[in-house]
């Protein structure tokens, strides 16, 4: 697999493979906001490709202090073979040359897999937080699109 930066022009093959993958597609996901995520973090957006087709996507974050993974996937009939993890231990390599402390990400409670791959990793579940939304424009947010 080569890894590379994700670039505006493979917003649909990712978009298909968040779907696949059984991750959710909102509104944070349309083309415009994942242009804002690409400038704000252009060397941590990262995606996977096999003979040229995108396998696998990752948005890491940094807020100058943490880090972030958002909608790490990859096609399920690429799965189960290592991918996932070559594309994390890509990011984590690149949020260590930033210096991060911690990394965070958030999985939805039904998917129980992606809970045991992180696990795989070495990642632990934190249970000393509560995670708390506010979305302060409804007409904006939009859980699906």
């Amino acid at each position: 697999m080569i890894i590379e930066k994700f670039s505006m022009n493979l917003y649909e093959e990712v978009i298909e493979i968040w779907r696949k993958a059984g991750i959710s597609v909102g509104s944070t996901d349309t083309k415009e906001e994942l242009e804002r995520m690409l400038q704000r973090n252009p060397d941590l957006f990262l995606i996977g490709k096999i003979d040229n087709k995108v396998i696998s996507v990752v948005m890491g974050g940094f807020d100058g202090r943490r880090g972030y993974v958002h909608h790490l996937a990859v096609d399920p009939d690429y799965q189960k073979k290592g991918y996932g993890k070559i594309l994390m231990d890509e990011l984590m390599k690149k949020l260590l040359e930033m210096k991060v402390h911690k990394v965070h990400l958030f999985i939805e409670k039904y998917n129980k897999d992606v809970v045991e791959f992180y696990k795989y990793l070495g990642w632990e579940i934190r249970e000393d937080l509560i995670m708390m939304s506010f979305i302060p424009d409804t007409n904006l947010y939009k859980m699906n699109i």
